[in-house]
């Protein structure tokens, strides 16, 4: 039997399809590519559950459900989740299988998605391929066979595009593709007045329509270099001037690296960045290409793009930057500016750092300990909001911008020294520190950095560890960091099992606010408590001051705060939602999340029992939905909203920042599978644009649903109703 096997045009088909067209060639399997993007294309969009994913997630989508329709035995969704050692994909490449397959509604055995993840797992992908070949009828010597035919004819497409070749033209020559609708242009070609433009971006945007054909456009003015012309030789070492640049996500040093490679080499004279509305990892990038350009005095445009960009707008924009010209470069091409962190300051240390809920409180006592001055971390703001706003790059996520903004305060209070984590992971969160300290040189603000990251494993990073921590804690001895990490972190404990208890006793007790009142004091008295056993002092006496509140009979609603950490996290910015739900005069409402600070300290540092067993039960309540982690706490999310519902709460609430792609891909996971698991299920997306009034009159009407869904369960013969809010 000849299977029918279809490969989506997007994403991985643009990294990938050689190797792919190879490798199941190889094995005998028609292989099944869906046509270009166009109106059809366009108007299966919709497929896509949510409108929050960037534009090629939603085509992919599309792609996806044409070769459904067209009746192919299996689609072809590589799960890219590191392609390299030092570091990962971007979160959509990673989700993409588990979103098609959730989103479209198919059968696990649908949907063939071998892993990649050269990280923590090095060399799997080849077993992930043999048990794909084994599923295909096909035996070890074939199976390997064609794993060689995939690698050398996904090598041989590397070595041609760096020929000067676009990927459209390669596919034709190397795979049988269709020829390019447009004319390509000729490497050899000689233009006027040597003019080349750089056209930087993730090929499924620049050679897919929702690109509008930027590239073959640009080269009717110009000869046009893309990243897959510039060899890793060239973009390699560029990319690793940026600390630790070589645990940037793959696709995305590629672009950078090349950019890089370009503009300190003097080989173009423009350069155009495309990026998909809403894109994470571009959001990052675009900081370091537009000040690279600028110090080279080389024109950079950058085009935003999503599926309602017209044509006409764009043409109109790319020609009236063809006819700019560049200026004096600041810095003489060929002289490379390395983006590191400066050396520590002589003079006073003054510390300053942004905040996560009261994460500070922890911070501020290792510092106590330590004998250096912290600048107190303000809280979030309206204008801390503005600050950051004014210089973070357009789609880079709200966490990122109230950070930035804090920043920008202590900066003004006269702190030095700027502490901020680290960790280059799935998200973007450990390119915050990098991100903001580019943005504030560029404004003229004079500040040394220091990132803290994961001393684990501590052969590799205890040094980087250790050496941060004298930094900040002018390189007090180590038994009194350790003495001041040990009063911070009973800090952080004692005030997440302090909100915990609040947050249950808002549904009970009589007099609305009372616990709230317990609490604001409890906070002031945790702040200033000298030592470990005064914080267990005064934790004692806040429980018996809570249970001493009287309580009213209540079978409260449960509801459970799923999401992204900052966002769960801080107040100001989620419009303090747990006291809002809890404080219906009409309604008792009990709030529970399992996200703390204390929680992922204890998981991610110091991997204690507890929480490492549980978070192993909310990955396995995942697995049948996204089997893989996607960076942040999009697994979870997924895996604590399984759980909500066979723990019998009331609704799940899912807050996540704009842009936010872990989230995203798991929200696009949960929208389909609420309704399946009839659970009802709120999706709340946030930025600084958000209304409080809007935002009360979406979680009042949510909280009306579940409480006449539960009378619906409690009236004799009730029976379940599916519920999906939001979406």
């Amino acid at each position: 039997m000849s299977y029918r096997v279809g490969i989506p045009r997007g994403l991985s088909y643009y990294y990938l399809f050689p190797f792919m067209q190879g490798f199941l060639t190889a094995l005998g399997v028609e292989v099944v590519v869906s046509p270009p993007t166009d109106a059809v294309t366009l108007a299966a969009m919709n497929a896509c559950p949510t409108d929050e994913p960037c534009v090629s997630v939603k085509l992919y989508f599309a792609h996806a459900k044409r070769l459904v329709e067209s009746g192919v035995d299996y689609l072809f969704i590589p799960v890219l989740s590191s392609v390299e050692k030092d570091n990962y994909c971007c979160p959509k490449l990673i989700g993409a299988a588990a979103m098609i397959r959730n989103g479209l509604g198919l059968a696990p055995e649908q949907v063939l998605a071998p892993e990649w993840n050269e990280r923590e797992k090095p060399g799997a992908w080849r077993e992930n391929l043999l048990e794909i070949a084994a599923r295909l009828g096909a035996g070890p010597e074939r199976a390997a066979a064609a794993i060689r035919a995939g690698l050398e004819k996904q090598a041989a497409c590397e070595r041609m595009a760096r020929q000067g070749l676009t990927l459209p033209l390669v596919y034709h020559r190397l795979c049988g593709t269709e020829k390019p609708r447009r004319q390509q242009f000729d490497p050899e070609a000689r233009y006027d007045e040597g003019e080349t433009i750089a056209v930087l971006g993730h090929p499924y945007l620049l050679y897919d329509g929702a690109g509008h054909q930027i590239v073959e456009r640009l080269a009717e003015y110009a000869r046009v270099i893309t990243p897959e012309m510039v060899p890793p030789e060239d973009y390699r070492p560029e990319v690793a001037t940026i600390f630790e640049g070589t645990r940037m996500w793959a696709y995305e040093a590629r672009i950078l690296g090349a950019g890089f490679s370009l503009l300190r080499k003097g080989q173009v004279t423009k350069m155009v960045l495309v990026e998909a509305f809403e894109c994470g990892p571009a959001s990052v990038i675009e900081s370091y290409l537009e000040a690279e350009a600028e110090r080279f005095g080389v024109p950079f445009l950058l085009l935003t793009v999503d599926e309602h960009t017209g044509e006409a707008g764009l043409v109109t924009r790319l020609e009236a930057f063809v006819d700019t010209s560049g200026s004096r470069p600041v810095n003489p091409a060929g002289k490379k500016q390395a983006f590191f962190f400066p050396a520590s300051r002589g003079g006073e240390l003054k510390v300053g750092a942004p905040g996560m809920g009261l994460l500070d409180i922890a911070l501020e006592a290792v510092l106590q300990e330590c004998r250096v001055e912290m600048v107190p971390t303000p809280p979030v703001t309206k204008r801390t909001v503005e600050l950051g706003k004014e210089l973070a790059p357009e789609f880079i996520c709200y966490p990122l911008v109230t950070t930035l903004g804090q920043i920008r305060e202590v900066l003004e209070q006269g702190a030095n020294t700027i502490v901020m984590v680290g960790g280059k992971g799935r998200c973007r969160l450990g390119w915050y520190a990098q991100v903001q300290e580019l943005l504030l040189k560029r404004l003229g603000r004079d500040f040394h950095l220091v990132i803290i990251d994961s001393p684990l494993p501590w052969r590799e990073r205890w040094p980087a560890f250790r050496q941060a921590l004298k930094e900040i804690t002018n390189n007090a001895p180590l038994w009194r960091i350790i003495q001041g990490i040990y009063l911070g972190y009973h800090k952080m404990a004692a005030l997440d099992q302090g909100e915990a208890m609040v947050r249950r006793k808002r549904a009970y007790e009589s007099q609305r606010g009372a616990a709230d009142k317990a609490w604001r004091r409890f906070v002031g008295r945790v702040k200033t408590a000298a030592g470990v056993r005064s914080v267990k002092r005064v934790f004692n006496e806040f429980r018996e001051e809570l249970a001493a509140i009287p309580e009213v009979p209540a079978s409260p609603l449960r509801v459970k705060i799923i999401g992204e950490i900052y966002t769960v996290l801080e107040g100001f910015v989620n419009q303090e939602i747990e006291q809002f739900l809890a404080s219906r005069e009409d309604l008792r409402v009990e709030v529970v999340r399992e996200i703390t600070a204390t929680q992922w300290f204890n998981l991610n540092v110091l991997h204690r029992r507890y929480e490492v067993e549980r978070h192993r039960v909310i990955v396995t309540a995942a697995a049948p939905y996204l089997d893989v982690s996607v960076g942040g706490h999009g697994q979870e999310s997924v895996g604590e909203a399984v759980l909500a519902a066979r723990e019998g709460y009331d609704g799940v609430i899912q807050l996540l920042p704009f842009t936010c792609m872990p989230e995203i891909v798991a929200q696009n996971i949960l929208v389909p599978l609420s309704e399946k698991l009839d659970l009802p299920f709120l999706s709340l997306i946030i930025n600084e644009q958000n209304g409080t009034a809007g935002w009360e009159t979406r979680l009042e009407a949510f909280l009306e649903v579940l409480a006449e869904r539960r009378e619906k369960l409690a009236a004799p013969g009730g029976e379940k109703h599916g519920v999906l809010f939001g979406y």
